[in-house]
């Protein structure tokens, strides 16, 4: 059965805009349907769709299990409800924190300074990692400009 969560599910739900957020066919690993159980699913036809608090559960598993970086978002970005913020901060407590190894403990802890206000602590990557982002970004700034375009055709600006 196919699962929607993260900022697809956000979008699906209202809570998101950002145009990657349109991707509804990307796949991620079985063990983030997994790790939480049945918390936060609804079954709509032939999907699995996480509510907006466990898409959001998600997506700070994700980043940390598998990308191996800090989350970027901070709960406020999403505009959730005072109760709906009560309840992930809940969750991560409950659910997150004890499926995560102490390497993974120590970048939610981070995640968790940057919620709370304090400034983002990117993970330190290693020297061959920036370079090679750098050169990825490097790239694509030849094409900003072309970026640009087809922000202000697909918004209308």
């Amino acid at each position: 059965m196919k699962y929607l969560t993260d900022f697809e599910a956000l979008n699906y739900h209202g809570y998101d805009w950002h145009s990657f957020a349109f991707e509804k066919e990307r796949e991620y690993p079985q063990e983030v349907r997994e790790w939480a159980g049945d918390y936060g699913i609804e079954k709509r036809g032939e999907r699995e769709i996480a509510s907006p608090i466990r898409a959001f559960l998600d997506h700070l598993f994700y980043t940390i299990r598998f990308m191996k970086l800090v989350p970027t978002y901070r709960i406020e970005d999403l505009l959730f409800s005072d109760e709906e913020e009560k309840e992930i901060l809940q969750k991560v407590e409950e659910l997150l924190e004890p499926v995560l190894n102490d390497e993974e403990r120590e970048l939610l802890h981070r995640w968790k300074r940057f919620n709370a206000g304090g400034n983002y602590e990117p993970v330190n990557r290693f020297l061959s990692q920036r370079e090679a982002w750098r050169k990825k970004f490097r790239k694509n700034r030849s094409n900003d400009e072309d970026f640009r375009e087809r922000l202000r055709k697909a918004f209308g600006l």
